[in-house]
């Protein structure tokens, strides 16, 4: 069965590239441009995991973790930034992230998290 993805990030080339990354590795994924457009959809209860930025407009990750955790959200999020602040990594290890990646090292890691189940 194929996995479903979300891809929160508010950068259309960020996006983009971690989506093809994860089509080419066989999941589906649903592209949000911030966080209110993936609790807005109506498949987030069959996404298997979610990669979300940390910066941007609208629902940033900061809000959109602290939605996901109310809502008892249950699949892995992996908090995707560019931003090297081990206060962010705090922060989204306190709000529930499963793990933060810096941007420039996602690609290489999307097979792992894939096969985390």
């Amino acid at each position: 069965m194929t996995q479903l993805v979300a891809v929160v990030d508010d950068d259309p080339r960020i996006r983009e590239l971690l989506a093809c990354e994860l089509e080419d590795l066989g999941a589906e994924v649903l592209r949000c441009r911030e966080g209110g457009e993936l609790l807005a959809d109506g498949r987030l209860d069959q996404v298997e995991l979610v990669l979300l930025d940390w910066v941007m407009p609208g629902l940033d990750g900061e809000a959109t973790l602290r939605a996901l955790k109310g809502q008892a959200f249950q699949a892995p999020v992996v908090v995707v930034t560019a931003l090297s602040d081990p206060r962010v990594s705090e922060t989204a290890q306190r709000e529930g992230a499963a793990a933060t990646l810096l941007k420039t090292e996602a690609v290489d890691h999307l097979p792992q998290l894939l096969n985390r189940r």
